[in-house]
């Protein structure tokens, strides 16, 4: 009987696919379970559904059975690709069915900084009520440049929701077909489009092409009103400088739900920052998109079972061919 170990608790709907099948046995391990725990069910695991916890060189050795990792997600850099590309396992993800998700939440932590949402709710409740309504510290998205720096499934749905607020999109990515533009304007040079945005919007993987990608060079480029929003991974910000630049009034605010850190420590500067908007990492985790990723999840782990695996969702395709 194959076996299928979901590191991490995964939605109900995914669950209930892996439950339709009698001759398929799952079990869930959490980190707080203990190596020991973790190790036993990687010894029969013959999938592995993981999500954001570390899945490196060692844990991939403790799995001799496995036939295919799927991510719960589309980020991977909890994952040691090598390892399981050495071996012939495929890696997966869930393809777009977050984009929409993530999408919306890049465009209300848009709206969130440009309205000074929180600060506004916290003055209305403690008795700031005129004197916050005065301020005319808001600005609207009407009319203002928003950069998308990326332009894959997250990023293109970004932008056709900036253009129902009536903004100008300009996009940077070195991989686009321009066929792909869809009425964007392409700026090929970051560095020429970073002064022309008032918002700049990040959707690029984490690796080492992208690691700081926005550090004090780029942060200085931007306009002192300028607005900085990452749902993508932490790494690519250099938070040091983007908090010394919030700190010294050089970027009009930021809107974050990815560090460098996860969870952040108490102590990263961000936190101390009235321009910055935060949340934890939750930009994919709506219920609906939640049940929809475990779903992916589980029925791309019973197609591998089966050898019929998407290659569209695969990471390491090179892994599909070493692995037949």
């Amino acid at each position: 009987m194959a076996k299928v170990v979901c590191y991490g608790a995964i939605a109900p709907a995914g669950m209930a696919v892996l439950a339709e099948r009698s001759d398929v046995r799952t079990e869930t391990v959490l980190p707080g379970d203990g190596a020991a725990r973790l190790g036993a069910a990687l010894a029969e695991a013959d999938a592995v559904i993981v999500r954001y916890y570390p899945f490196g060189r060692d844990v991939v050795a403790a799995a001799p059975r496995l036939k295919v990792v799927c991510r719960y997600g589309v980020g991977y850099d909890n994952i040691d690709v090598a390892a399981l590309t050495e071996r012939g396992i495929p890696l997966a993800t869930v393809g777009d069915v977050n984009a929409v998700t993530v999408a919306e939440h890049a465009l209300y932590l848009m709206l969130a900084v440009a309205k000074t949402g929180p600060l506004l709710d916290h003055a209305t409740r403690a008795g700031g009520f005129v004197a916050s309504r005065e301020a005319l510290a808001t600005t609207e998205l009407w009319r203002k440049t928003l950069l998308v720096v990326g332009f894959g499934r997250i990023g293109r749905r970004v932008a056709a929701r900036a253009k129902a607020f009536e903004m100008a999109v300009l996009v940077n990515d070195p991989y686009l077909d321009d066929a792909a533009l869809a009425g964007c304007e392409r700026v090929r040079d970051l560095a020429a489009a970073l002064p022309r945005a008032d918002f700049v919007t990040l959707h690029v993987p984490a690796n080492a092409e992208t690691r700081h990608l926005i550090a004090a060079p780029q942060l200085g480029l931007m306009k002192p009103t300028a607005v900085l929003i990452n749902t993508a991974r932490g790494s690519i910000v250099d938070e040091a400088a983007l908090s010394e630049a919030l700190g010294e009034a050089r970027l009009g605010g930021a809107g974050l739900d990815v560090y460098a850190e996860e969870p952040p420590q108490p102590t990263n500067p961000l936190f101390g920052s009235a321009r910055t908007v935060l949340t934890p990492h939750c930009a994919g985790l709506t219920r609906e998109c939640a049940n929809r990723m475990a779903e992916v999840c589980a029925r791309t782990a019973l197609a591998a079972l089966a050898g019929r695996l998407d290659p569209a969702l695969i990471v390491n395709q090179e892994a599909l061919a070493r692995g037949s």
